[in-house]
């Protein structure tokens, strides 16, 4: 998907209150629709669980222009700031889903989501996580 539609589609999502829940939830929601297993449903589910609440449009946006650029998003992501956290929620919302008791599979999912998909798992809750966000 090219940049300027990613960040149209970023400064269309309505980011209110509960914004990230009833992604997660749409998410989750496409999947069962999907037949997806139970797993999977569950990692659609929990996929952004360690995206802090003081997230800004302006950091969306900024995670949106540095997919092209890992290796500075690596370095950006490194600290406790809102920003570092918001580009490393995929690792810690993994850890937070391994605290919570979820499989290693739910987990790995978790930690990938933001990668490029390697498996027909990891493909689907990409495709979901993309499709919830209008």
């Amino acid at each position: 998907m090219e940049v300027r539609h990613r960040v149209d589609q970023t400064r269309r999502y309505a980011f209110g209150r509960g914004a990230d829940e009833r992604h997660a939830a749409r998410t989750a929601e496409i999947l069962r629709g999907r037949g997806a297993d139970e797993d999977l449903v569950l990692a659609g589910l929990l996929h952004d669980v360690a995206k802090p609440a003081e997230t800004r449009l302006w950091h969306r946006i900024a995670a949106v222009l540095l997919e092209p650029l890992p290796a500075l998003h690596g370095r950006l992501a490194r600290g406790e700031g809102v920003f570092a956290r918001y580009l490393d929620h995929p690792r810690r919302g993994a850890e937070e889903a391994r605290r919570r008791g979820a499989s290693a599979r739910v987990v790995a999912l978790i930690a990938r989501h933001h990668e490029r998909p390697r498996t027909d798992a990891e493909r689907a809750l990409h495709e979901a996580d993309r499709e919830a966000v209008p």
